[in-house]
């Protein structure tokens, strides 16, 4: 249970976000208190209302950032009131239509809030196994899901609305880089003493302490949920690691710092004994380091497309599961029994998933599957695309992992046309690794969609600021009479050369003079 030090840490967290606004400008403000609060508050505690879903800490840090931008942008505009009088509407040519990028927004967004109104009416029978019994879906729930739908969304939306400029996209990655410096520490710390800081500060464990007994060793968490959760951040931070040191060679800024953090963060990542996360930033760093912003948006497409595709590959059998098997048997005997584990329980998940393809079997665990005759859970859920599939079938899944995919996808389908910096595509790698780990764990954070919705914030920003340069100038000269086309041309006659003109050539005098002038010179020069 959690003691008196994690409730007052949780519930004074708003506050610990206004002081931040208050000492910060907006962009450094929104993303410090983003991520120290997914770093810092305990995880696997939170407190719940009527007809909305409980409130933990990504809900409780969104909804705190989201206020404070409100107000500080109201502010800003009530103190600079009198500028934007002054300032005209014809200062700007604005497009005519809503961008493409803005169309396919709303259409996702309208998938998103559809999914699980359409989950619920489809779901209003129960289900029978055993003795257990689990009632069907009633109009209540849409409420609890919608809610839950509406706290995934604000992050992204916050990404959207204030992290679209490239200068955004550098703050995001030096603040991850800076926050894992110092949670390395942390980490370490776990990694020589045993994971116990969590249940040191706040009175509980979040998660098993036997599932991070690796290598005889210890896996950190620190204040996370899970080991896995710290893994893929660090690997994460690497990979920003590594576009910053691009970023800051490009802009002639000090870039052996963040070439030093690379290889601190990438230190403890290998000891902090996460396989997945180190191939992952061992597999992507190279890109980041060698490639163009060309090439770094295209991988990150590439893997972007395989993810909203897995489940379609897994079910079609094209993704080799024996032969991965075999490669992690041949790495670890507990490790390949660990990723057999997993890939069993995808199988008969998405089995149970096909029985409802197009949207899901819904909440309360009804996405499980369990056995016949004594109601016990035979399943462990542990990607988030399997998660979503099951709970909100294909509309609902291609719908959220839609959401953070495509702004990769679109930024790298119009590369040519839009200027994107180098930072902007080394964000989009860090996406890109976050998107690879969810299809063996659960890693969809606030952090996770607040990166997408400043991918997308850019790709719409700049695709408009495109269209804006291709529009023709329009004159703003009040009444001025066009000249007739076909008005002749009127023939000027030219003036025989004056003597005065080689005097004026090698004097340099350029000065009118009068009308009477030129016939005196033309006097002096006969005497």
């Amino acid at each position: 249970m959690p003691n008196i030090i994690a409730h007052i840490v949780f519930y004074s967290w708003p506050l610990v976000v206004f002081v931040i606004f208050r000492k910060q400008p907006l962009v450094p403000a929104l993303m410090w208190s983003m991520v120290l609060g997914y770093l810092f508050l305990p995880a696997r505690m939170g407190f719940d209302l009527p007809a909305i879903p409980t409130i933990t800490k990504f809900e409780l840090t969104s909804l705190s950032v989201a206020i404070m931008c409100w107000l500080k942008l109201r502010q800003e505009k009530q103190a600079n009131r009198w500028n934007d009088t002054a300032t005209t509407s014809t200062s700007e040519a604005k497009p005519v239509r809503k961008s493409r990028g803005r169309i396919i927004l709303m259409l996702v967004y309208a998938m998103i809030l559809m999914a699980p109104v359409l989950t619920v009416l489809t779901n209003s029978d129960p289900i029978f196994a055993g003795p257990l019994v689990l009632p069907g879906l009633r109009p209540y729930d849409t409420l609890s899901m919608l809610g839950f739908t509406l706290f995934f969304l604000l992050p992204f939306w916050l990404g959207r609305r204030y992290l679209s400029s490239p200068e955004s996209h550098v703050i995001i990655l030096k603040v991850l880089c800076i926050a894992l410096l110092g949670y390395s520490l942390l980490a370490l710390w776990e990694v020589r003493m045993s994971p116990q800081l969590n249940r040191t500060l706040y009175g509980f464990t979040a998660s098993s302490f036997l599932q991070h007994m690796r290598a005889g060793g210890f896996r950190p968490l620190v204040f996370l949920d899970h080991g896995l959760s710290l893994g893929i951040l660090l690997s994460m931070c690497v990979l920003a690691a590594g576009a910053l040191w691009r970023h800051s060679r490009k802009t002639a800024a000090n870039a052996s710092v963040w070439l030093l953090s690379l290889g601190w963060l990438l230190f403890t990542l290998v000891l902090a004994k996460s396989v997945g996360a180190l191939l992952i930033s061992l597999a992507l760093l190279p890109f980041v380091i060698l490639t163009k912003t060309r090439g770094q948006l295209l991988v990150a497409a590439i893997l972007a497309g395989v993810v909203i595709l897995y489940p379609m590959l897994r079910g079609a059998g094209y993704v080799p599961t024996e032969e991965i098997h075999e490669i992690a048997l041949s790495y670890s005997e507990d490790r390949a029994q660990s990723l057999k584990f997993r890939l069993d329980n995808e199988d008969r998940l998405l089995e149970k998933a096909n029985e409802k393809p197009l949207f899901g079997w819904g909440s309360w665990g009804r996405n499980m599957v369990y056995d016949i005759y004594t109601g016990r859970n035979l399943s462990v859920t542990d990607g988030a695309w399997i998660i979503f599939i099951g709970t909100f079938g294909w509309f609902g899944y291609i719908a959220r992992f839609g959401l953070i995919t495509i702004p990769i996808i679109l930024l790298a389908l119009n590369r040519r046309r839009l200027d994107i910096s180098i930072a902007t595509a080394g964000l989009s790698i860090v996406l890109a690794a976050n998107l690879v780990d969810l299809l063996p764990n659960s890693s969809l954070r606030p952090i996770t969609l607040l990166i997408a919705g400043a991918l997308m914030g850019r790709y719409i920003e700049a695709s408009e600021a495109s269209r804006r340069t291709d529009q023709p100038a329009v004159s703003i000269v009040p009444n001025v009479d066009p000249v007739p086309a076909a008005a002749p041309a009127l023939k000027v006659r030219k003036r025989r050369k004056h003597p005065m003109d080689e005097v004026t050539a090698t004097t340099g005098d350029i000065s009118p003079l009068p009308a009477n002038q030129p016939a005196k010179a033309k006097r002096r020069v006969r005497r």
